[in-house]
């Protein structure tokens, strides 16, 4: 799978809330690239918050992230004329900002939710992006609230992937909510009433193009190659649901047929790119959740029987689970 990227942008105003730049040593005084690896700007909030050792920055600089940075993303964010249609367009539209990443605005009963979760397992500890990112949301939602008797916020929970150890400071103190740790994803759960709030009317609103970034997406997806797409979409599914060839194949926009013969002319099987996933996940959730038994995670990853996944983790490794795991924790030591 090819390497994630992020817009550059990304790195905008952070320099604003470090008292030494040193701090950040990857800044720039130059312009800017276009792009840079995913990898390097989850170290790069990692590092921030390592040197600091203050855990509300990432929070802050999202935050206050200036949205016209995103370009034509950041436009038709800051048109939407409530906070739902607000985050609906950052949420449907993130994959120009950054790859391999799954974002989604959720809805149950009388709560609403985003959540965000970079899918490559190879990218850890990623801790302080969520932080940056789930700021840019609260940033969206405390516009519809400014002004509301008791703005909503009393409400508002958060969860993280990160254990809260991990995190380097008090999280709940941060974001002046709940707050629940070693969750699968990263998420920010709201009353979902508060979708329906107005934002504030701008005096020069931007002129939003959706077709533009509707095309633009449907490039983005025609670019990147078969197996990648479908690398991703099943890294997304991994413990959220059985990973099946028919319905990835549809949301394509192809037969399952189709997606086997373009597969093969690439050297590659739907069965071939499964297993990758998940023992690429597997490592990951073996130095992620060192509490987990062997069997619960061979069924996370979608295995009626821990012996199969046990029998396919020694093929692709060369070791078993078990002795992976003993490798790692003597490595911690």
């Amino acid at each position: 799978m090819a390497p994630a990227t992020v817009r550059a942008a990304a790195m905008n105003g952070w320099e604003s809330f470090l008292e030494d730049r040193a701090a950040a040593p990857m800044l720039s005084d130059g312009p800017p690239p276009e792009s840079m690896l995913l990898a390097e700007f989850v170290r790069f909030s990692e590092e921030v918050v390592r040197r600091t050792r203050d855990v509300a920055i990432p929070w802050l600089a999202g935050g206050n992230y200036d949205l016209a940075a995103l370009g034509p993303l950041g436009d038709a964010i800051n048109s939407a004329g409530r906070v739902g249609s607000a985050l609906r367009r950052l949420v449907d539209y993130f994959s120009l900002l950054q790859d391999c990443t799954d974002i989604r605005l959720g809805l149950e009963d009388d709560m609403a939710s985003v959540s965000y979760r970079i899918l490559d397992p190879d990218i850890w500890p990623r801790h302080h992006d969520a932080m940056f990112t789930l700021g840019i949301v609260s940033q969206i939602l405390k516009r519809g609230t400014s002004g509301r008797p008791g703005g909503g916020w009393d409400k508002i929970e958060f969860a993280f992937e990160a254990e809260s150890h991990e995190m380097r400071g008090d999280i709940g103190k941060v974001v002046c909510a709940p707050c629940t740790f070693g969750a699968d994803t990263n998420q920010i759960r709201f009353p979902a009433m508060l979708l329906d709030l107005a934002l504030p009317a701008q005096a020069n609103p931007p002129v939003s193009d959706a077709r533009q970034l509707t095309r633009s997406i449907v490039s983005k997806r025609r670019e990147t190659p078969l197996v990648d797409r479908l690398s991703q979409m099943v890294l997304r599914d991994l413990n959220i649901e059985a990973i099946e060839q028919e319905r990835l194949a549809r949301e394509m926009g192809m037969s399952s047929r189709t997606l086997r013969r373009k597969l093969t002319e690439q050297g590659s099987s739907f069965q071939q790119v499964l297993d990758e996933c998940r023992m690429r996940q597997a490592e990951f959730e073996f130095r992620v959740r060192p509490d987990l038994s062997i069997a619960q995670i061979a069924l996370r990853l979608g295995y009626a029987e821990h012996s199969n996944f046990t029998r396919a983790f020694h093929r692709w490794s060369g070791i078993s689970p078990q002795a992976y795991r003993a490798n790692l924790a003597a490595t911690a030591h």
